[in-house]
């Protein structure tokens, strides 16, 4: 080749530009830190290993997690696994949450320590299944379930609304007996959380955080019990709050889907040798004066379920007046000793037959 031909080829872009890139590749460099690479590799598998089994699966972050807000299915259950002597189990809705202090009721029916498993916007299905979940770490003589009027309401279903708590609780093959449509994201995400515990356990990292702040830690003592701050009682709230909870109900059926997971639910206790107790949830008088016909037939449609099923029922809305709610669902904090103390008195002769 002539020497201005040479420098031609010199002068070609795609010579200069395979030349740079023959220059600036990294696995030359790579190779050579191989073993440097390999080590650093193995240590953080080893570490990641090691907290895994040391941290998560060994049951030790689920117990000494600090919760700031025992609202969710999960917190509920990492509270759990520090109540292991539990006698009394308390489960359903936020009406259950919300008006049951353990403390109160346990030292009026002495029938033993209680835990509050009850949560916000359990449905018939949630409840079950958070019932179960939690006779995984305790072993009570006597579960209550908060009863609410939506039990037994013909038109109520598993709706898709419920998914993001279900998934806290059941998983993908549950879900889909329930009728839930489930696709290859839940199924991934399911095998995910069950492989790696700090993916599956990252709603319990976000309580651990928000703890973390001043005056945020959950108080345990008061056994799963929570209310919120403030109140919204203010009679035009109240009928507002009231009419959307009731403004698509049906008929009042012992026979709907809800009341058919209770039944289950009941029948899955007895077999476990586990008495059952149904509690009537307050409700605001103005819910009554709304809604007065359909809540006086699911009135009569949970005392026909309760017969059915032969389980005795705790009523204790009387001793709560429109004065004692924070909302149209909820009883302030100055009521629940009052209330408790109630449930307490009916709850020990049934507790103890």
């Amino acid at each position: 080749m002539s020497a201005p031909a040479q420098r031609d080829g010199l002068r070609d872009p795609a010579a200069a530009q395979g030349a740079q890139l023959i220059v600036v590749t990294p696995w030359p460099s790579i190779r050579r830190q191989a073993r440097s690479i390999a080590i650093a590799a193995a240590v953080c598998f080893a570490v990641l290993v090691t907290i895994e089994f040391a941290f998560f699966r060994s049951g030790f972050f689920a117990t000494h997690v600090a919760i700031s807000n025992p609202q969710t299915p999960v917190a509920k259950l990492a509270l759990a696994e520090r109540q292991p002597n539990a006698r009394v189990l308390y489960v359903g809705d936020s009406t259950m949450m919300t008006s049951v202090l353990p403390t109160v009721v346990s030292a009026t029916c002495a029938c033993g320590p209680g835990f509050n498993g009850g949560f916000s916007a359990a449905n018939p299905w949630l409840t079950r299944a958070m019932t179960e979940r939690l006779l995984g770490v305790m072993h009570p003589r006597v579960v209550v379930i908060s009863v609410s009027p939506w039990t037994v309401d013909a038109h109520a279903r598993f709706a898709d609304s419920d998914l993001d708590l279900a998934r806290q609780l059941m998983s993908p093959a549950e879900l889909a007996g329930l009728g839930v449509s489930v696709d290859i994201q839940d199924r991934v995400d399911a095998a995910l959380g069950d492989l790696w515990s700090a993916y599956g356990q990252r709603l319990l990292l976000k309580e651990w955080f928000s703890a973390l702040a001043p005056g945020q830690r959950y108080d345990e003592s008061l056994l799963g019990y929570w209310v919120a701050p403030g109140s919204a009682n203010s009679y035009s709230r109240v009928v507002a709050a009231t009419s959307r909870l009731f403004a698509d109900v049906g008929d009042a059926t012992p026979t709907a889907a809800g009341a058919a997971a209770m039944t289950s639910l009941v029948e899955e206790l007895r077999a476990r040798g586990i008495k059952v107790v149904f509690m009537l949830p307050p409700l605001h008088p103005a819910a009554y004066e709304l809604a007065g016909p359909y809540l006086q037939a699911a009135d009569v449609a949970i005392r026909d379920l309760a017969t059915r099923s032969a389980v005795p029922v705790v009523d204790c809305r009387s001793v709560v007046d429109a004065t004692d709610f924070r909302d149209a669902t909820h009883i302030l904090p100055e009521a629940v000793d009052r209330y408790s103390r109630c449930v307490g008195e009916q709850l020990g002769p049934l507790a103890s037959d």
